[in-house]
C-alpha cells in the first residue's frame, strides 16, 4: 500500500473515523450523563488528547521502522476495538450513573476510566496514521511539501465527511452502536485491504456482526415499552406497574412527560404550569398558551382538560419527542405542534398570548440561550397585555445560583417575577407578569377544579419575590458554571443526587 493515491485514501478514512466515531460516541455517553457542554469537552479533550499521543508515537514508530504493515495490522485491530465499544459501555456506565447519582463518585469514575482505557488504544493508532504515512511515503515522492499537504487535506476533508454523514445520515437512520460498527467496519476493510484474508476477515467480519446486533447495545429501561434515538437525545417510555407511562431523556434522572391513563394532569411541576392562566390579569375562559418545550405534550393536555377551548400552540425540538407523545402520551391533535428551536420559532411568530410556559429544563441544565434577557424580552414581546410568562428552571435542595440568576435577569424585563418551588422537585418555577400574580391567584383559586385548588391556595401563600443580581445576557450567560459548582459541591459531599 505505497502508492500515494492509497495512503492519501488511508488518511481520508482515517479522518472520517476519527469524527464519526466522537459523534457517536458523544451519543453513547448520553444516556448516561447527558449531553451538555461540560460532557462535551470532557469528550473532545479525551479524543484530542489521544490523537496527539499517537502522532507523538506514531512518528517515532515510522522513523524505525519504515514500513506500513505495523501501521496496517494496528488499524485492524482498532476497527474490532471500536466495534466493540458501545456493548462495553452498556456493561459498564449504568453502574457509573448509578454510583455518581447515589453519592459514590469515585466508584463511577473508576468505571469511566476503564472505558477510558479501552478506547485508548483505538485513538493512539488513529493519531498516528498522519505522521506514520507521511513518513512512508517521502521514500517514493520528490515534493515533501506537496506530499503533506495532500494527506492533511486527505485527512481534513474525510472529517468533514465522516462529520456530516454520521449527523445526518448514518446515526439517524442506524444509531449509536451501529454507526459505529459501520465506521470500524470501513476502517478495518481498508487497512485489511493488502494484509491477506487472515487480517480482512476479522477486522470486517466482526464490525459486521456489531452492526447486526446494534440494537442490543441500546442500554434499554427493564420496564421501557419504546426507546428512539433522536438527533439530540436517548429516549425511553417507562411504564411502571400502575400504568403510568414517563417520558425520559439520557440518563433517565428527571422525567420530562407523564401520563396516568384515565386521570387528569397533576403533579407538583405540570399542577403549577395549570395555575398560570388564572394569574394573567384578563383571566380569560379560554386563553392562548404558547409552550416553548412541548414534550410530549403533558402540560398541553393539562391546560385542555382545566380550561375547555384553550388554544395550545406548542414547540418542541425534537420531532421523535412529539412522535411519542401521540404514540403514548394522548398527545391532543388540536394541539398546534411546531417542531424547532424555541427562540427561532418567537423570531417568526406574530401571534400574541395570555400565557407563555417555558419548560426546556432537561435536569441538570438550562439551555443558556434561554435564560437570557434578550430571550425574556421575546417572550415579554409576545405576551398580550396583562399576560403571564412561567419559566421552569432547576436547582438542587436549596442550591440556588442558577434560580436567582435567571430570576435577576427576567426582573430586568418583567414588572414583577415570583418564585414558587416544587415539592419533591428539583425545579423552581418563576412566574413573570403585571404586579399581583399572588393577589389574582387567590382570588380565582375557587373557579379552578377543586383538586386543583388546594395547590393554588399553597402557591398563591408561598410566591416570593426574587433577588436582585447581575442579568444574563446572549454575551454571558455562565449557567452551566452555575450548575457545573452546584454538582460538584453535591458530589463532594456524598449526597445522593436523587
Amino acid at each position: 500500500m505505497r502508492p500515494t493515491s492509497s495512503l492519501t485514501w488511508l488518511s481520508f478514512i482515517t479522518g472520517a473515523t476519527v469524527m464519526a466515531s466522537e459523534m457517536a460516541a458523544s451519543r453513547l455517553m448520553a444516556p448516561y450523563f447527558g449531553s451538555s457542554t461540560p460532557v462535551w469537552a470532557a469528550l473532545i479533550s479525551l479524543v484530542l488528547g489521544g490523537l496527539a499521543l499517537g502522532a507523538h508515537l506514531g512518528g517515532r514508530v515510522a522513523d524505525r521502522s519504515g514500513r506500513l504493515t505495523p501501521l496496517l495490522s494496528a488499524l485492524c485491530l482498532s476497527a474490532l476495538a471500536l466495534a466493540m465499544l458501545p456493548f462495553l459501555a452498556r456493561a459498564l456506565l449504568p453502574g457509573a450513573t448509578a454510583a455518581v447519582l447515589g453519592g459514590r463518585p469515585m466508584e463511577g469514575l473508576g468505571r469511566v476510566a476503564l472505558l477510558m482505557v479501552v478506547a485508548m488504544p483505538p485513538l493512539l493508532v488513529l493519531g498516528a496514521v498522519g505522521p506514520y504515512v507521511l513518513r512512508v511515503g517521502l521514500a517514493g515522492v520528490e515534493s515533501a511539501g506537496a506530499h503533506a499537504g495532500r494527506l492533511s487535506s486527505a485527512s481534513t476533508v474525510g472529517s468533514i465527511t465522516g462529520t456530516l454523514l454520521a449527523a445526518f445520515v448514518v446515526l439517524p437512520l442506524l444509531g449509536t452502536a451501529r454507526t459505529m460498527a459501520l465506521f470500524a467496519a470501513v476502517l478495518g476493510l481498508t487497512a485489511s485491504w493488502h494484509l491477506g484474508w487472515r487480517w480482512r476477515l476479522p477486522a470486517v467480519g466482526v464490525p459486521m456482526v456489531a452492526l447486526a446486533l446494534g440494537a442490543h447495545a441500546l442500554p434499554r429501561a427493564p420496564k421501557a415499552v419504546d426507546v428512539a434515538e433522536s438527533p439530540y437525545a436517548f429516549i425511553q417510555v417507562v411504564k411502571d406497574d400502575h400504568g403510568t407511562r414517563s417520558l425520559v431523556f439520557d440518563e433517565g434522572y428527571a422525567v420530562q412527560s407523564v401520563h396516568r391513563p384515565g386521570l387528569p394532569v397533576r403533579g407538583e411541576v405540570f399542577g403549577h404550569y395549570l395555575l398560570v392562566p388564572a394569574m394573567a390579569q384578563t383571566a380569560p375562559r379560554a386563553p392562548r398558551v404558547l409552550v416553548l418545550g412541548l414534550g410530549a405534550g403533558t402540560s398541553a393536555r393539562g391546560l385542555r382538560e382545566t380550561y375547555p377551548g384553550v388554544e395550545v400552540v406548542g414547540v418542541e425540538l425534537d420531532a421523535e419527542v412529539v412522535r411519542l407523545g401521540r404514540a403514548h402520551f394522548d398527545l391532543p391533535s388540536e394541539v398546534e405542534v411546531h417542531v424547532g428551536d424555541a427562540r427561532a420559532f418567537l423570531a417568526s411568530d406574530t401571534r400574541q398570548y395570555d400565557v407563555i410556559l417555558v419548560d426546556a429544563f432537561r435536569f441538570p441544565y438550562v439551555p443558556f440561550h434561554l435564560t437570557t434577557r434578550e430571550f425574556a424580552a421575546a417572550v415579554a414581546a409576545r405576551l398580550k397585555p396583562g399576560g403571564v410568562a412561567c419559566f421552569n428552571v432547576g436547582r438542587y435542595a436549596q442550591e440556588r445560583a442558577v434560580v436567582e440568576a435567571v430570576g435577576a435577569t427576567l426582573a430586568t424585563v418583567f414588572p414583577e417575577v415570583r418564585a414558587a418551588d416544587a415539592r419533591n422537585h428539583s425545579n423552581t418555577l418563576l412566574f413573570a407578569g403585571a404586579p399581583g400574580l399572588a393577589e389574582r391567584l387567590a382570588a380565582r383559586t375557587a373557579s379552578l377544579p377543586t383538586s386543583l385548588r388546594p395547590l393554588a391556595e399553597r402557591v398563591a401563600g408561598e410566591l416570593k419575590p426574587v433577588p436582585a443580581g447581575e442579568p444574563l445576557t446572549d454575551d454571558r450567560a455562565p449557567v452551566e458554571l452555575l450548575t457545573d459548582a452546584i454538582l460538584l459541591r453535591a458530589l463532594s459531599s456524598g449526597e445522593k443526587l436523587q
